[in-house]
């Protein structure tokens, strides 16, 4: 028969090494989070570059084009000044049968002068453009291979992140993953309604017209599963539900949830609204939408679906209000 004492300590020890597996499978998810949202951002980052390197390729090739014409119109005029120019304009005026006709011929000459003196000026200046033209495509193209290269190594960063993840959720079995999720799912309850009950997150106020709409949108992806880098309509990572939320409601939102973060306006928590995003993290890893009442919705991570979770799932950045006709805080 266990000792009493014995049977209590085996109790502590496996709830430490629960714990312990608890905040090592949070921060492996986290890290492989972020990273997938970095990545995210380095794959958009490089359709720009491609998109401008093409864009600066074609301006390049419509410069030379014109270089090609401004040069066969000069070699135009250089060989028709070679065909009329071995005598000189007083001998044919003499030997000239009518010399009016040879008059009107030097006046259409004299206006032929100006024109290769505009087409010359024209090839000068379209040589100078080719010139600018080609080093800014070269210098594109060189920005959309660093862009190749980042994203390279983002995505890098977070398949290993992603493979810390799946390493930890083999090692352990399903029952224990169900109890930790109870048990994390209790500590975020019981933060909420502390929170709640200090007035962190204040009165709150009602939604507007495009946070409804969004909310809405959110809503109904419930059920649907977590996708690295997907934005619907069947699957989605954190901002791309929260970026297709507000698109649905008319808003675009930068992509990621750090640019979410670094690019919408920042709000106080006693101000939130339903319809604010939630930041977490740091690192503004993650990202979720504010439903009211200590709640949001969200796209948690791999293996899981969108569902409904306390506001304090996770540590808490800030906030960001997207929607533009709304007052921001003082």
């Amino acid at each position: 028969m266990p000792v009493p004492g014995e049977a209590a300590a085996g109790d502590a020890t496996a709830g430490d090494a629960l714990d312990q597996f608890g905040r090592d499978l949070a921060d492996a998810r986290h890290a492989a989070e972020a990273a997938e949202q970095r990545a995210t951002a380095a794959t958009a980052q490089l359709d720009r570059r491609k998109q401008e390197s093409a864009e600066a390729a074609a301006r390049a090739e419509a410069e030379r084009v014109k270089v090609a014409e401004a040069e066969g119109q000069a070699a135009r005029m250089v060989a028709e000044q070679y065909r009329t120019g071995p005598l000189g304009s007083l001998l044919r005026l003499f030997l000239s049968d009518r010399p009016e006709d040879f008059l009107g011929r030097r006046q259409q000459e004299f206006a032929r002068d100006r024109t290769a003196a505009e087409v010359l000026e024209e090839l000068r200046q379209a040589r100078g453009r080719l010139v600018l033209a080609a080093d800014r495509a070269r210098q594109a193209e060189e920005s959309a291979a660093g862009a190749a290269h980042e994203a390279q190594q983002a995505m890098d960063r977070a398949k290993t992140a992603a493979a810390r993840t799946e390493q930890l959720l083999g090692a352990t079995s399903a029952d224990q993953l169900d109890l930790l999720e109870q048990q994390e799912t209790a500590r975020a309850d019981l933060a909420r309604e502390q929170l709640l009950a200090a007035g962190a997150f204040g009165p709150g106020g009602s939604a507007s017209e495009a946070g409804r709409r969004a909310i809405a949108f959110a809503l109904a992806q419930q059920g649907k599963p977590y996708l690295w880098g997907g934005a619907g309509p069947d699957a989605f990572d954190c901002s791309g539900l929260t970026s297709q939320a507000w698109l649905a409601a008319g808003v675009a939102l930068p992509r990621t949830s750090q640019e979410q973060w670094a690019e919408l306006r920042r709000i106080p928590l006693r101000e939130l609204r339903p319809g604010d995003l939630i930041i977490y993290h740091d690192d503004a890893g993650h990202v979720a939408l504010y439903l009211g009442g200590g709640t949001v919705v969200h796209a948690p991570h791999t293996g899981t679906v969108i569902k409904l979770a306390p506001v304090t799932m996770l540590p808490i950045l800030g906030a960001v209000r997207p929607d533009p006709g709304a007052p921001s805080a003082p």
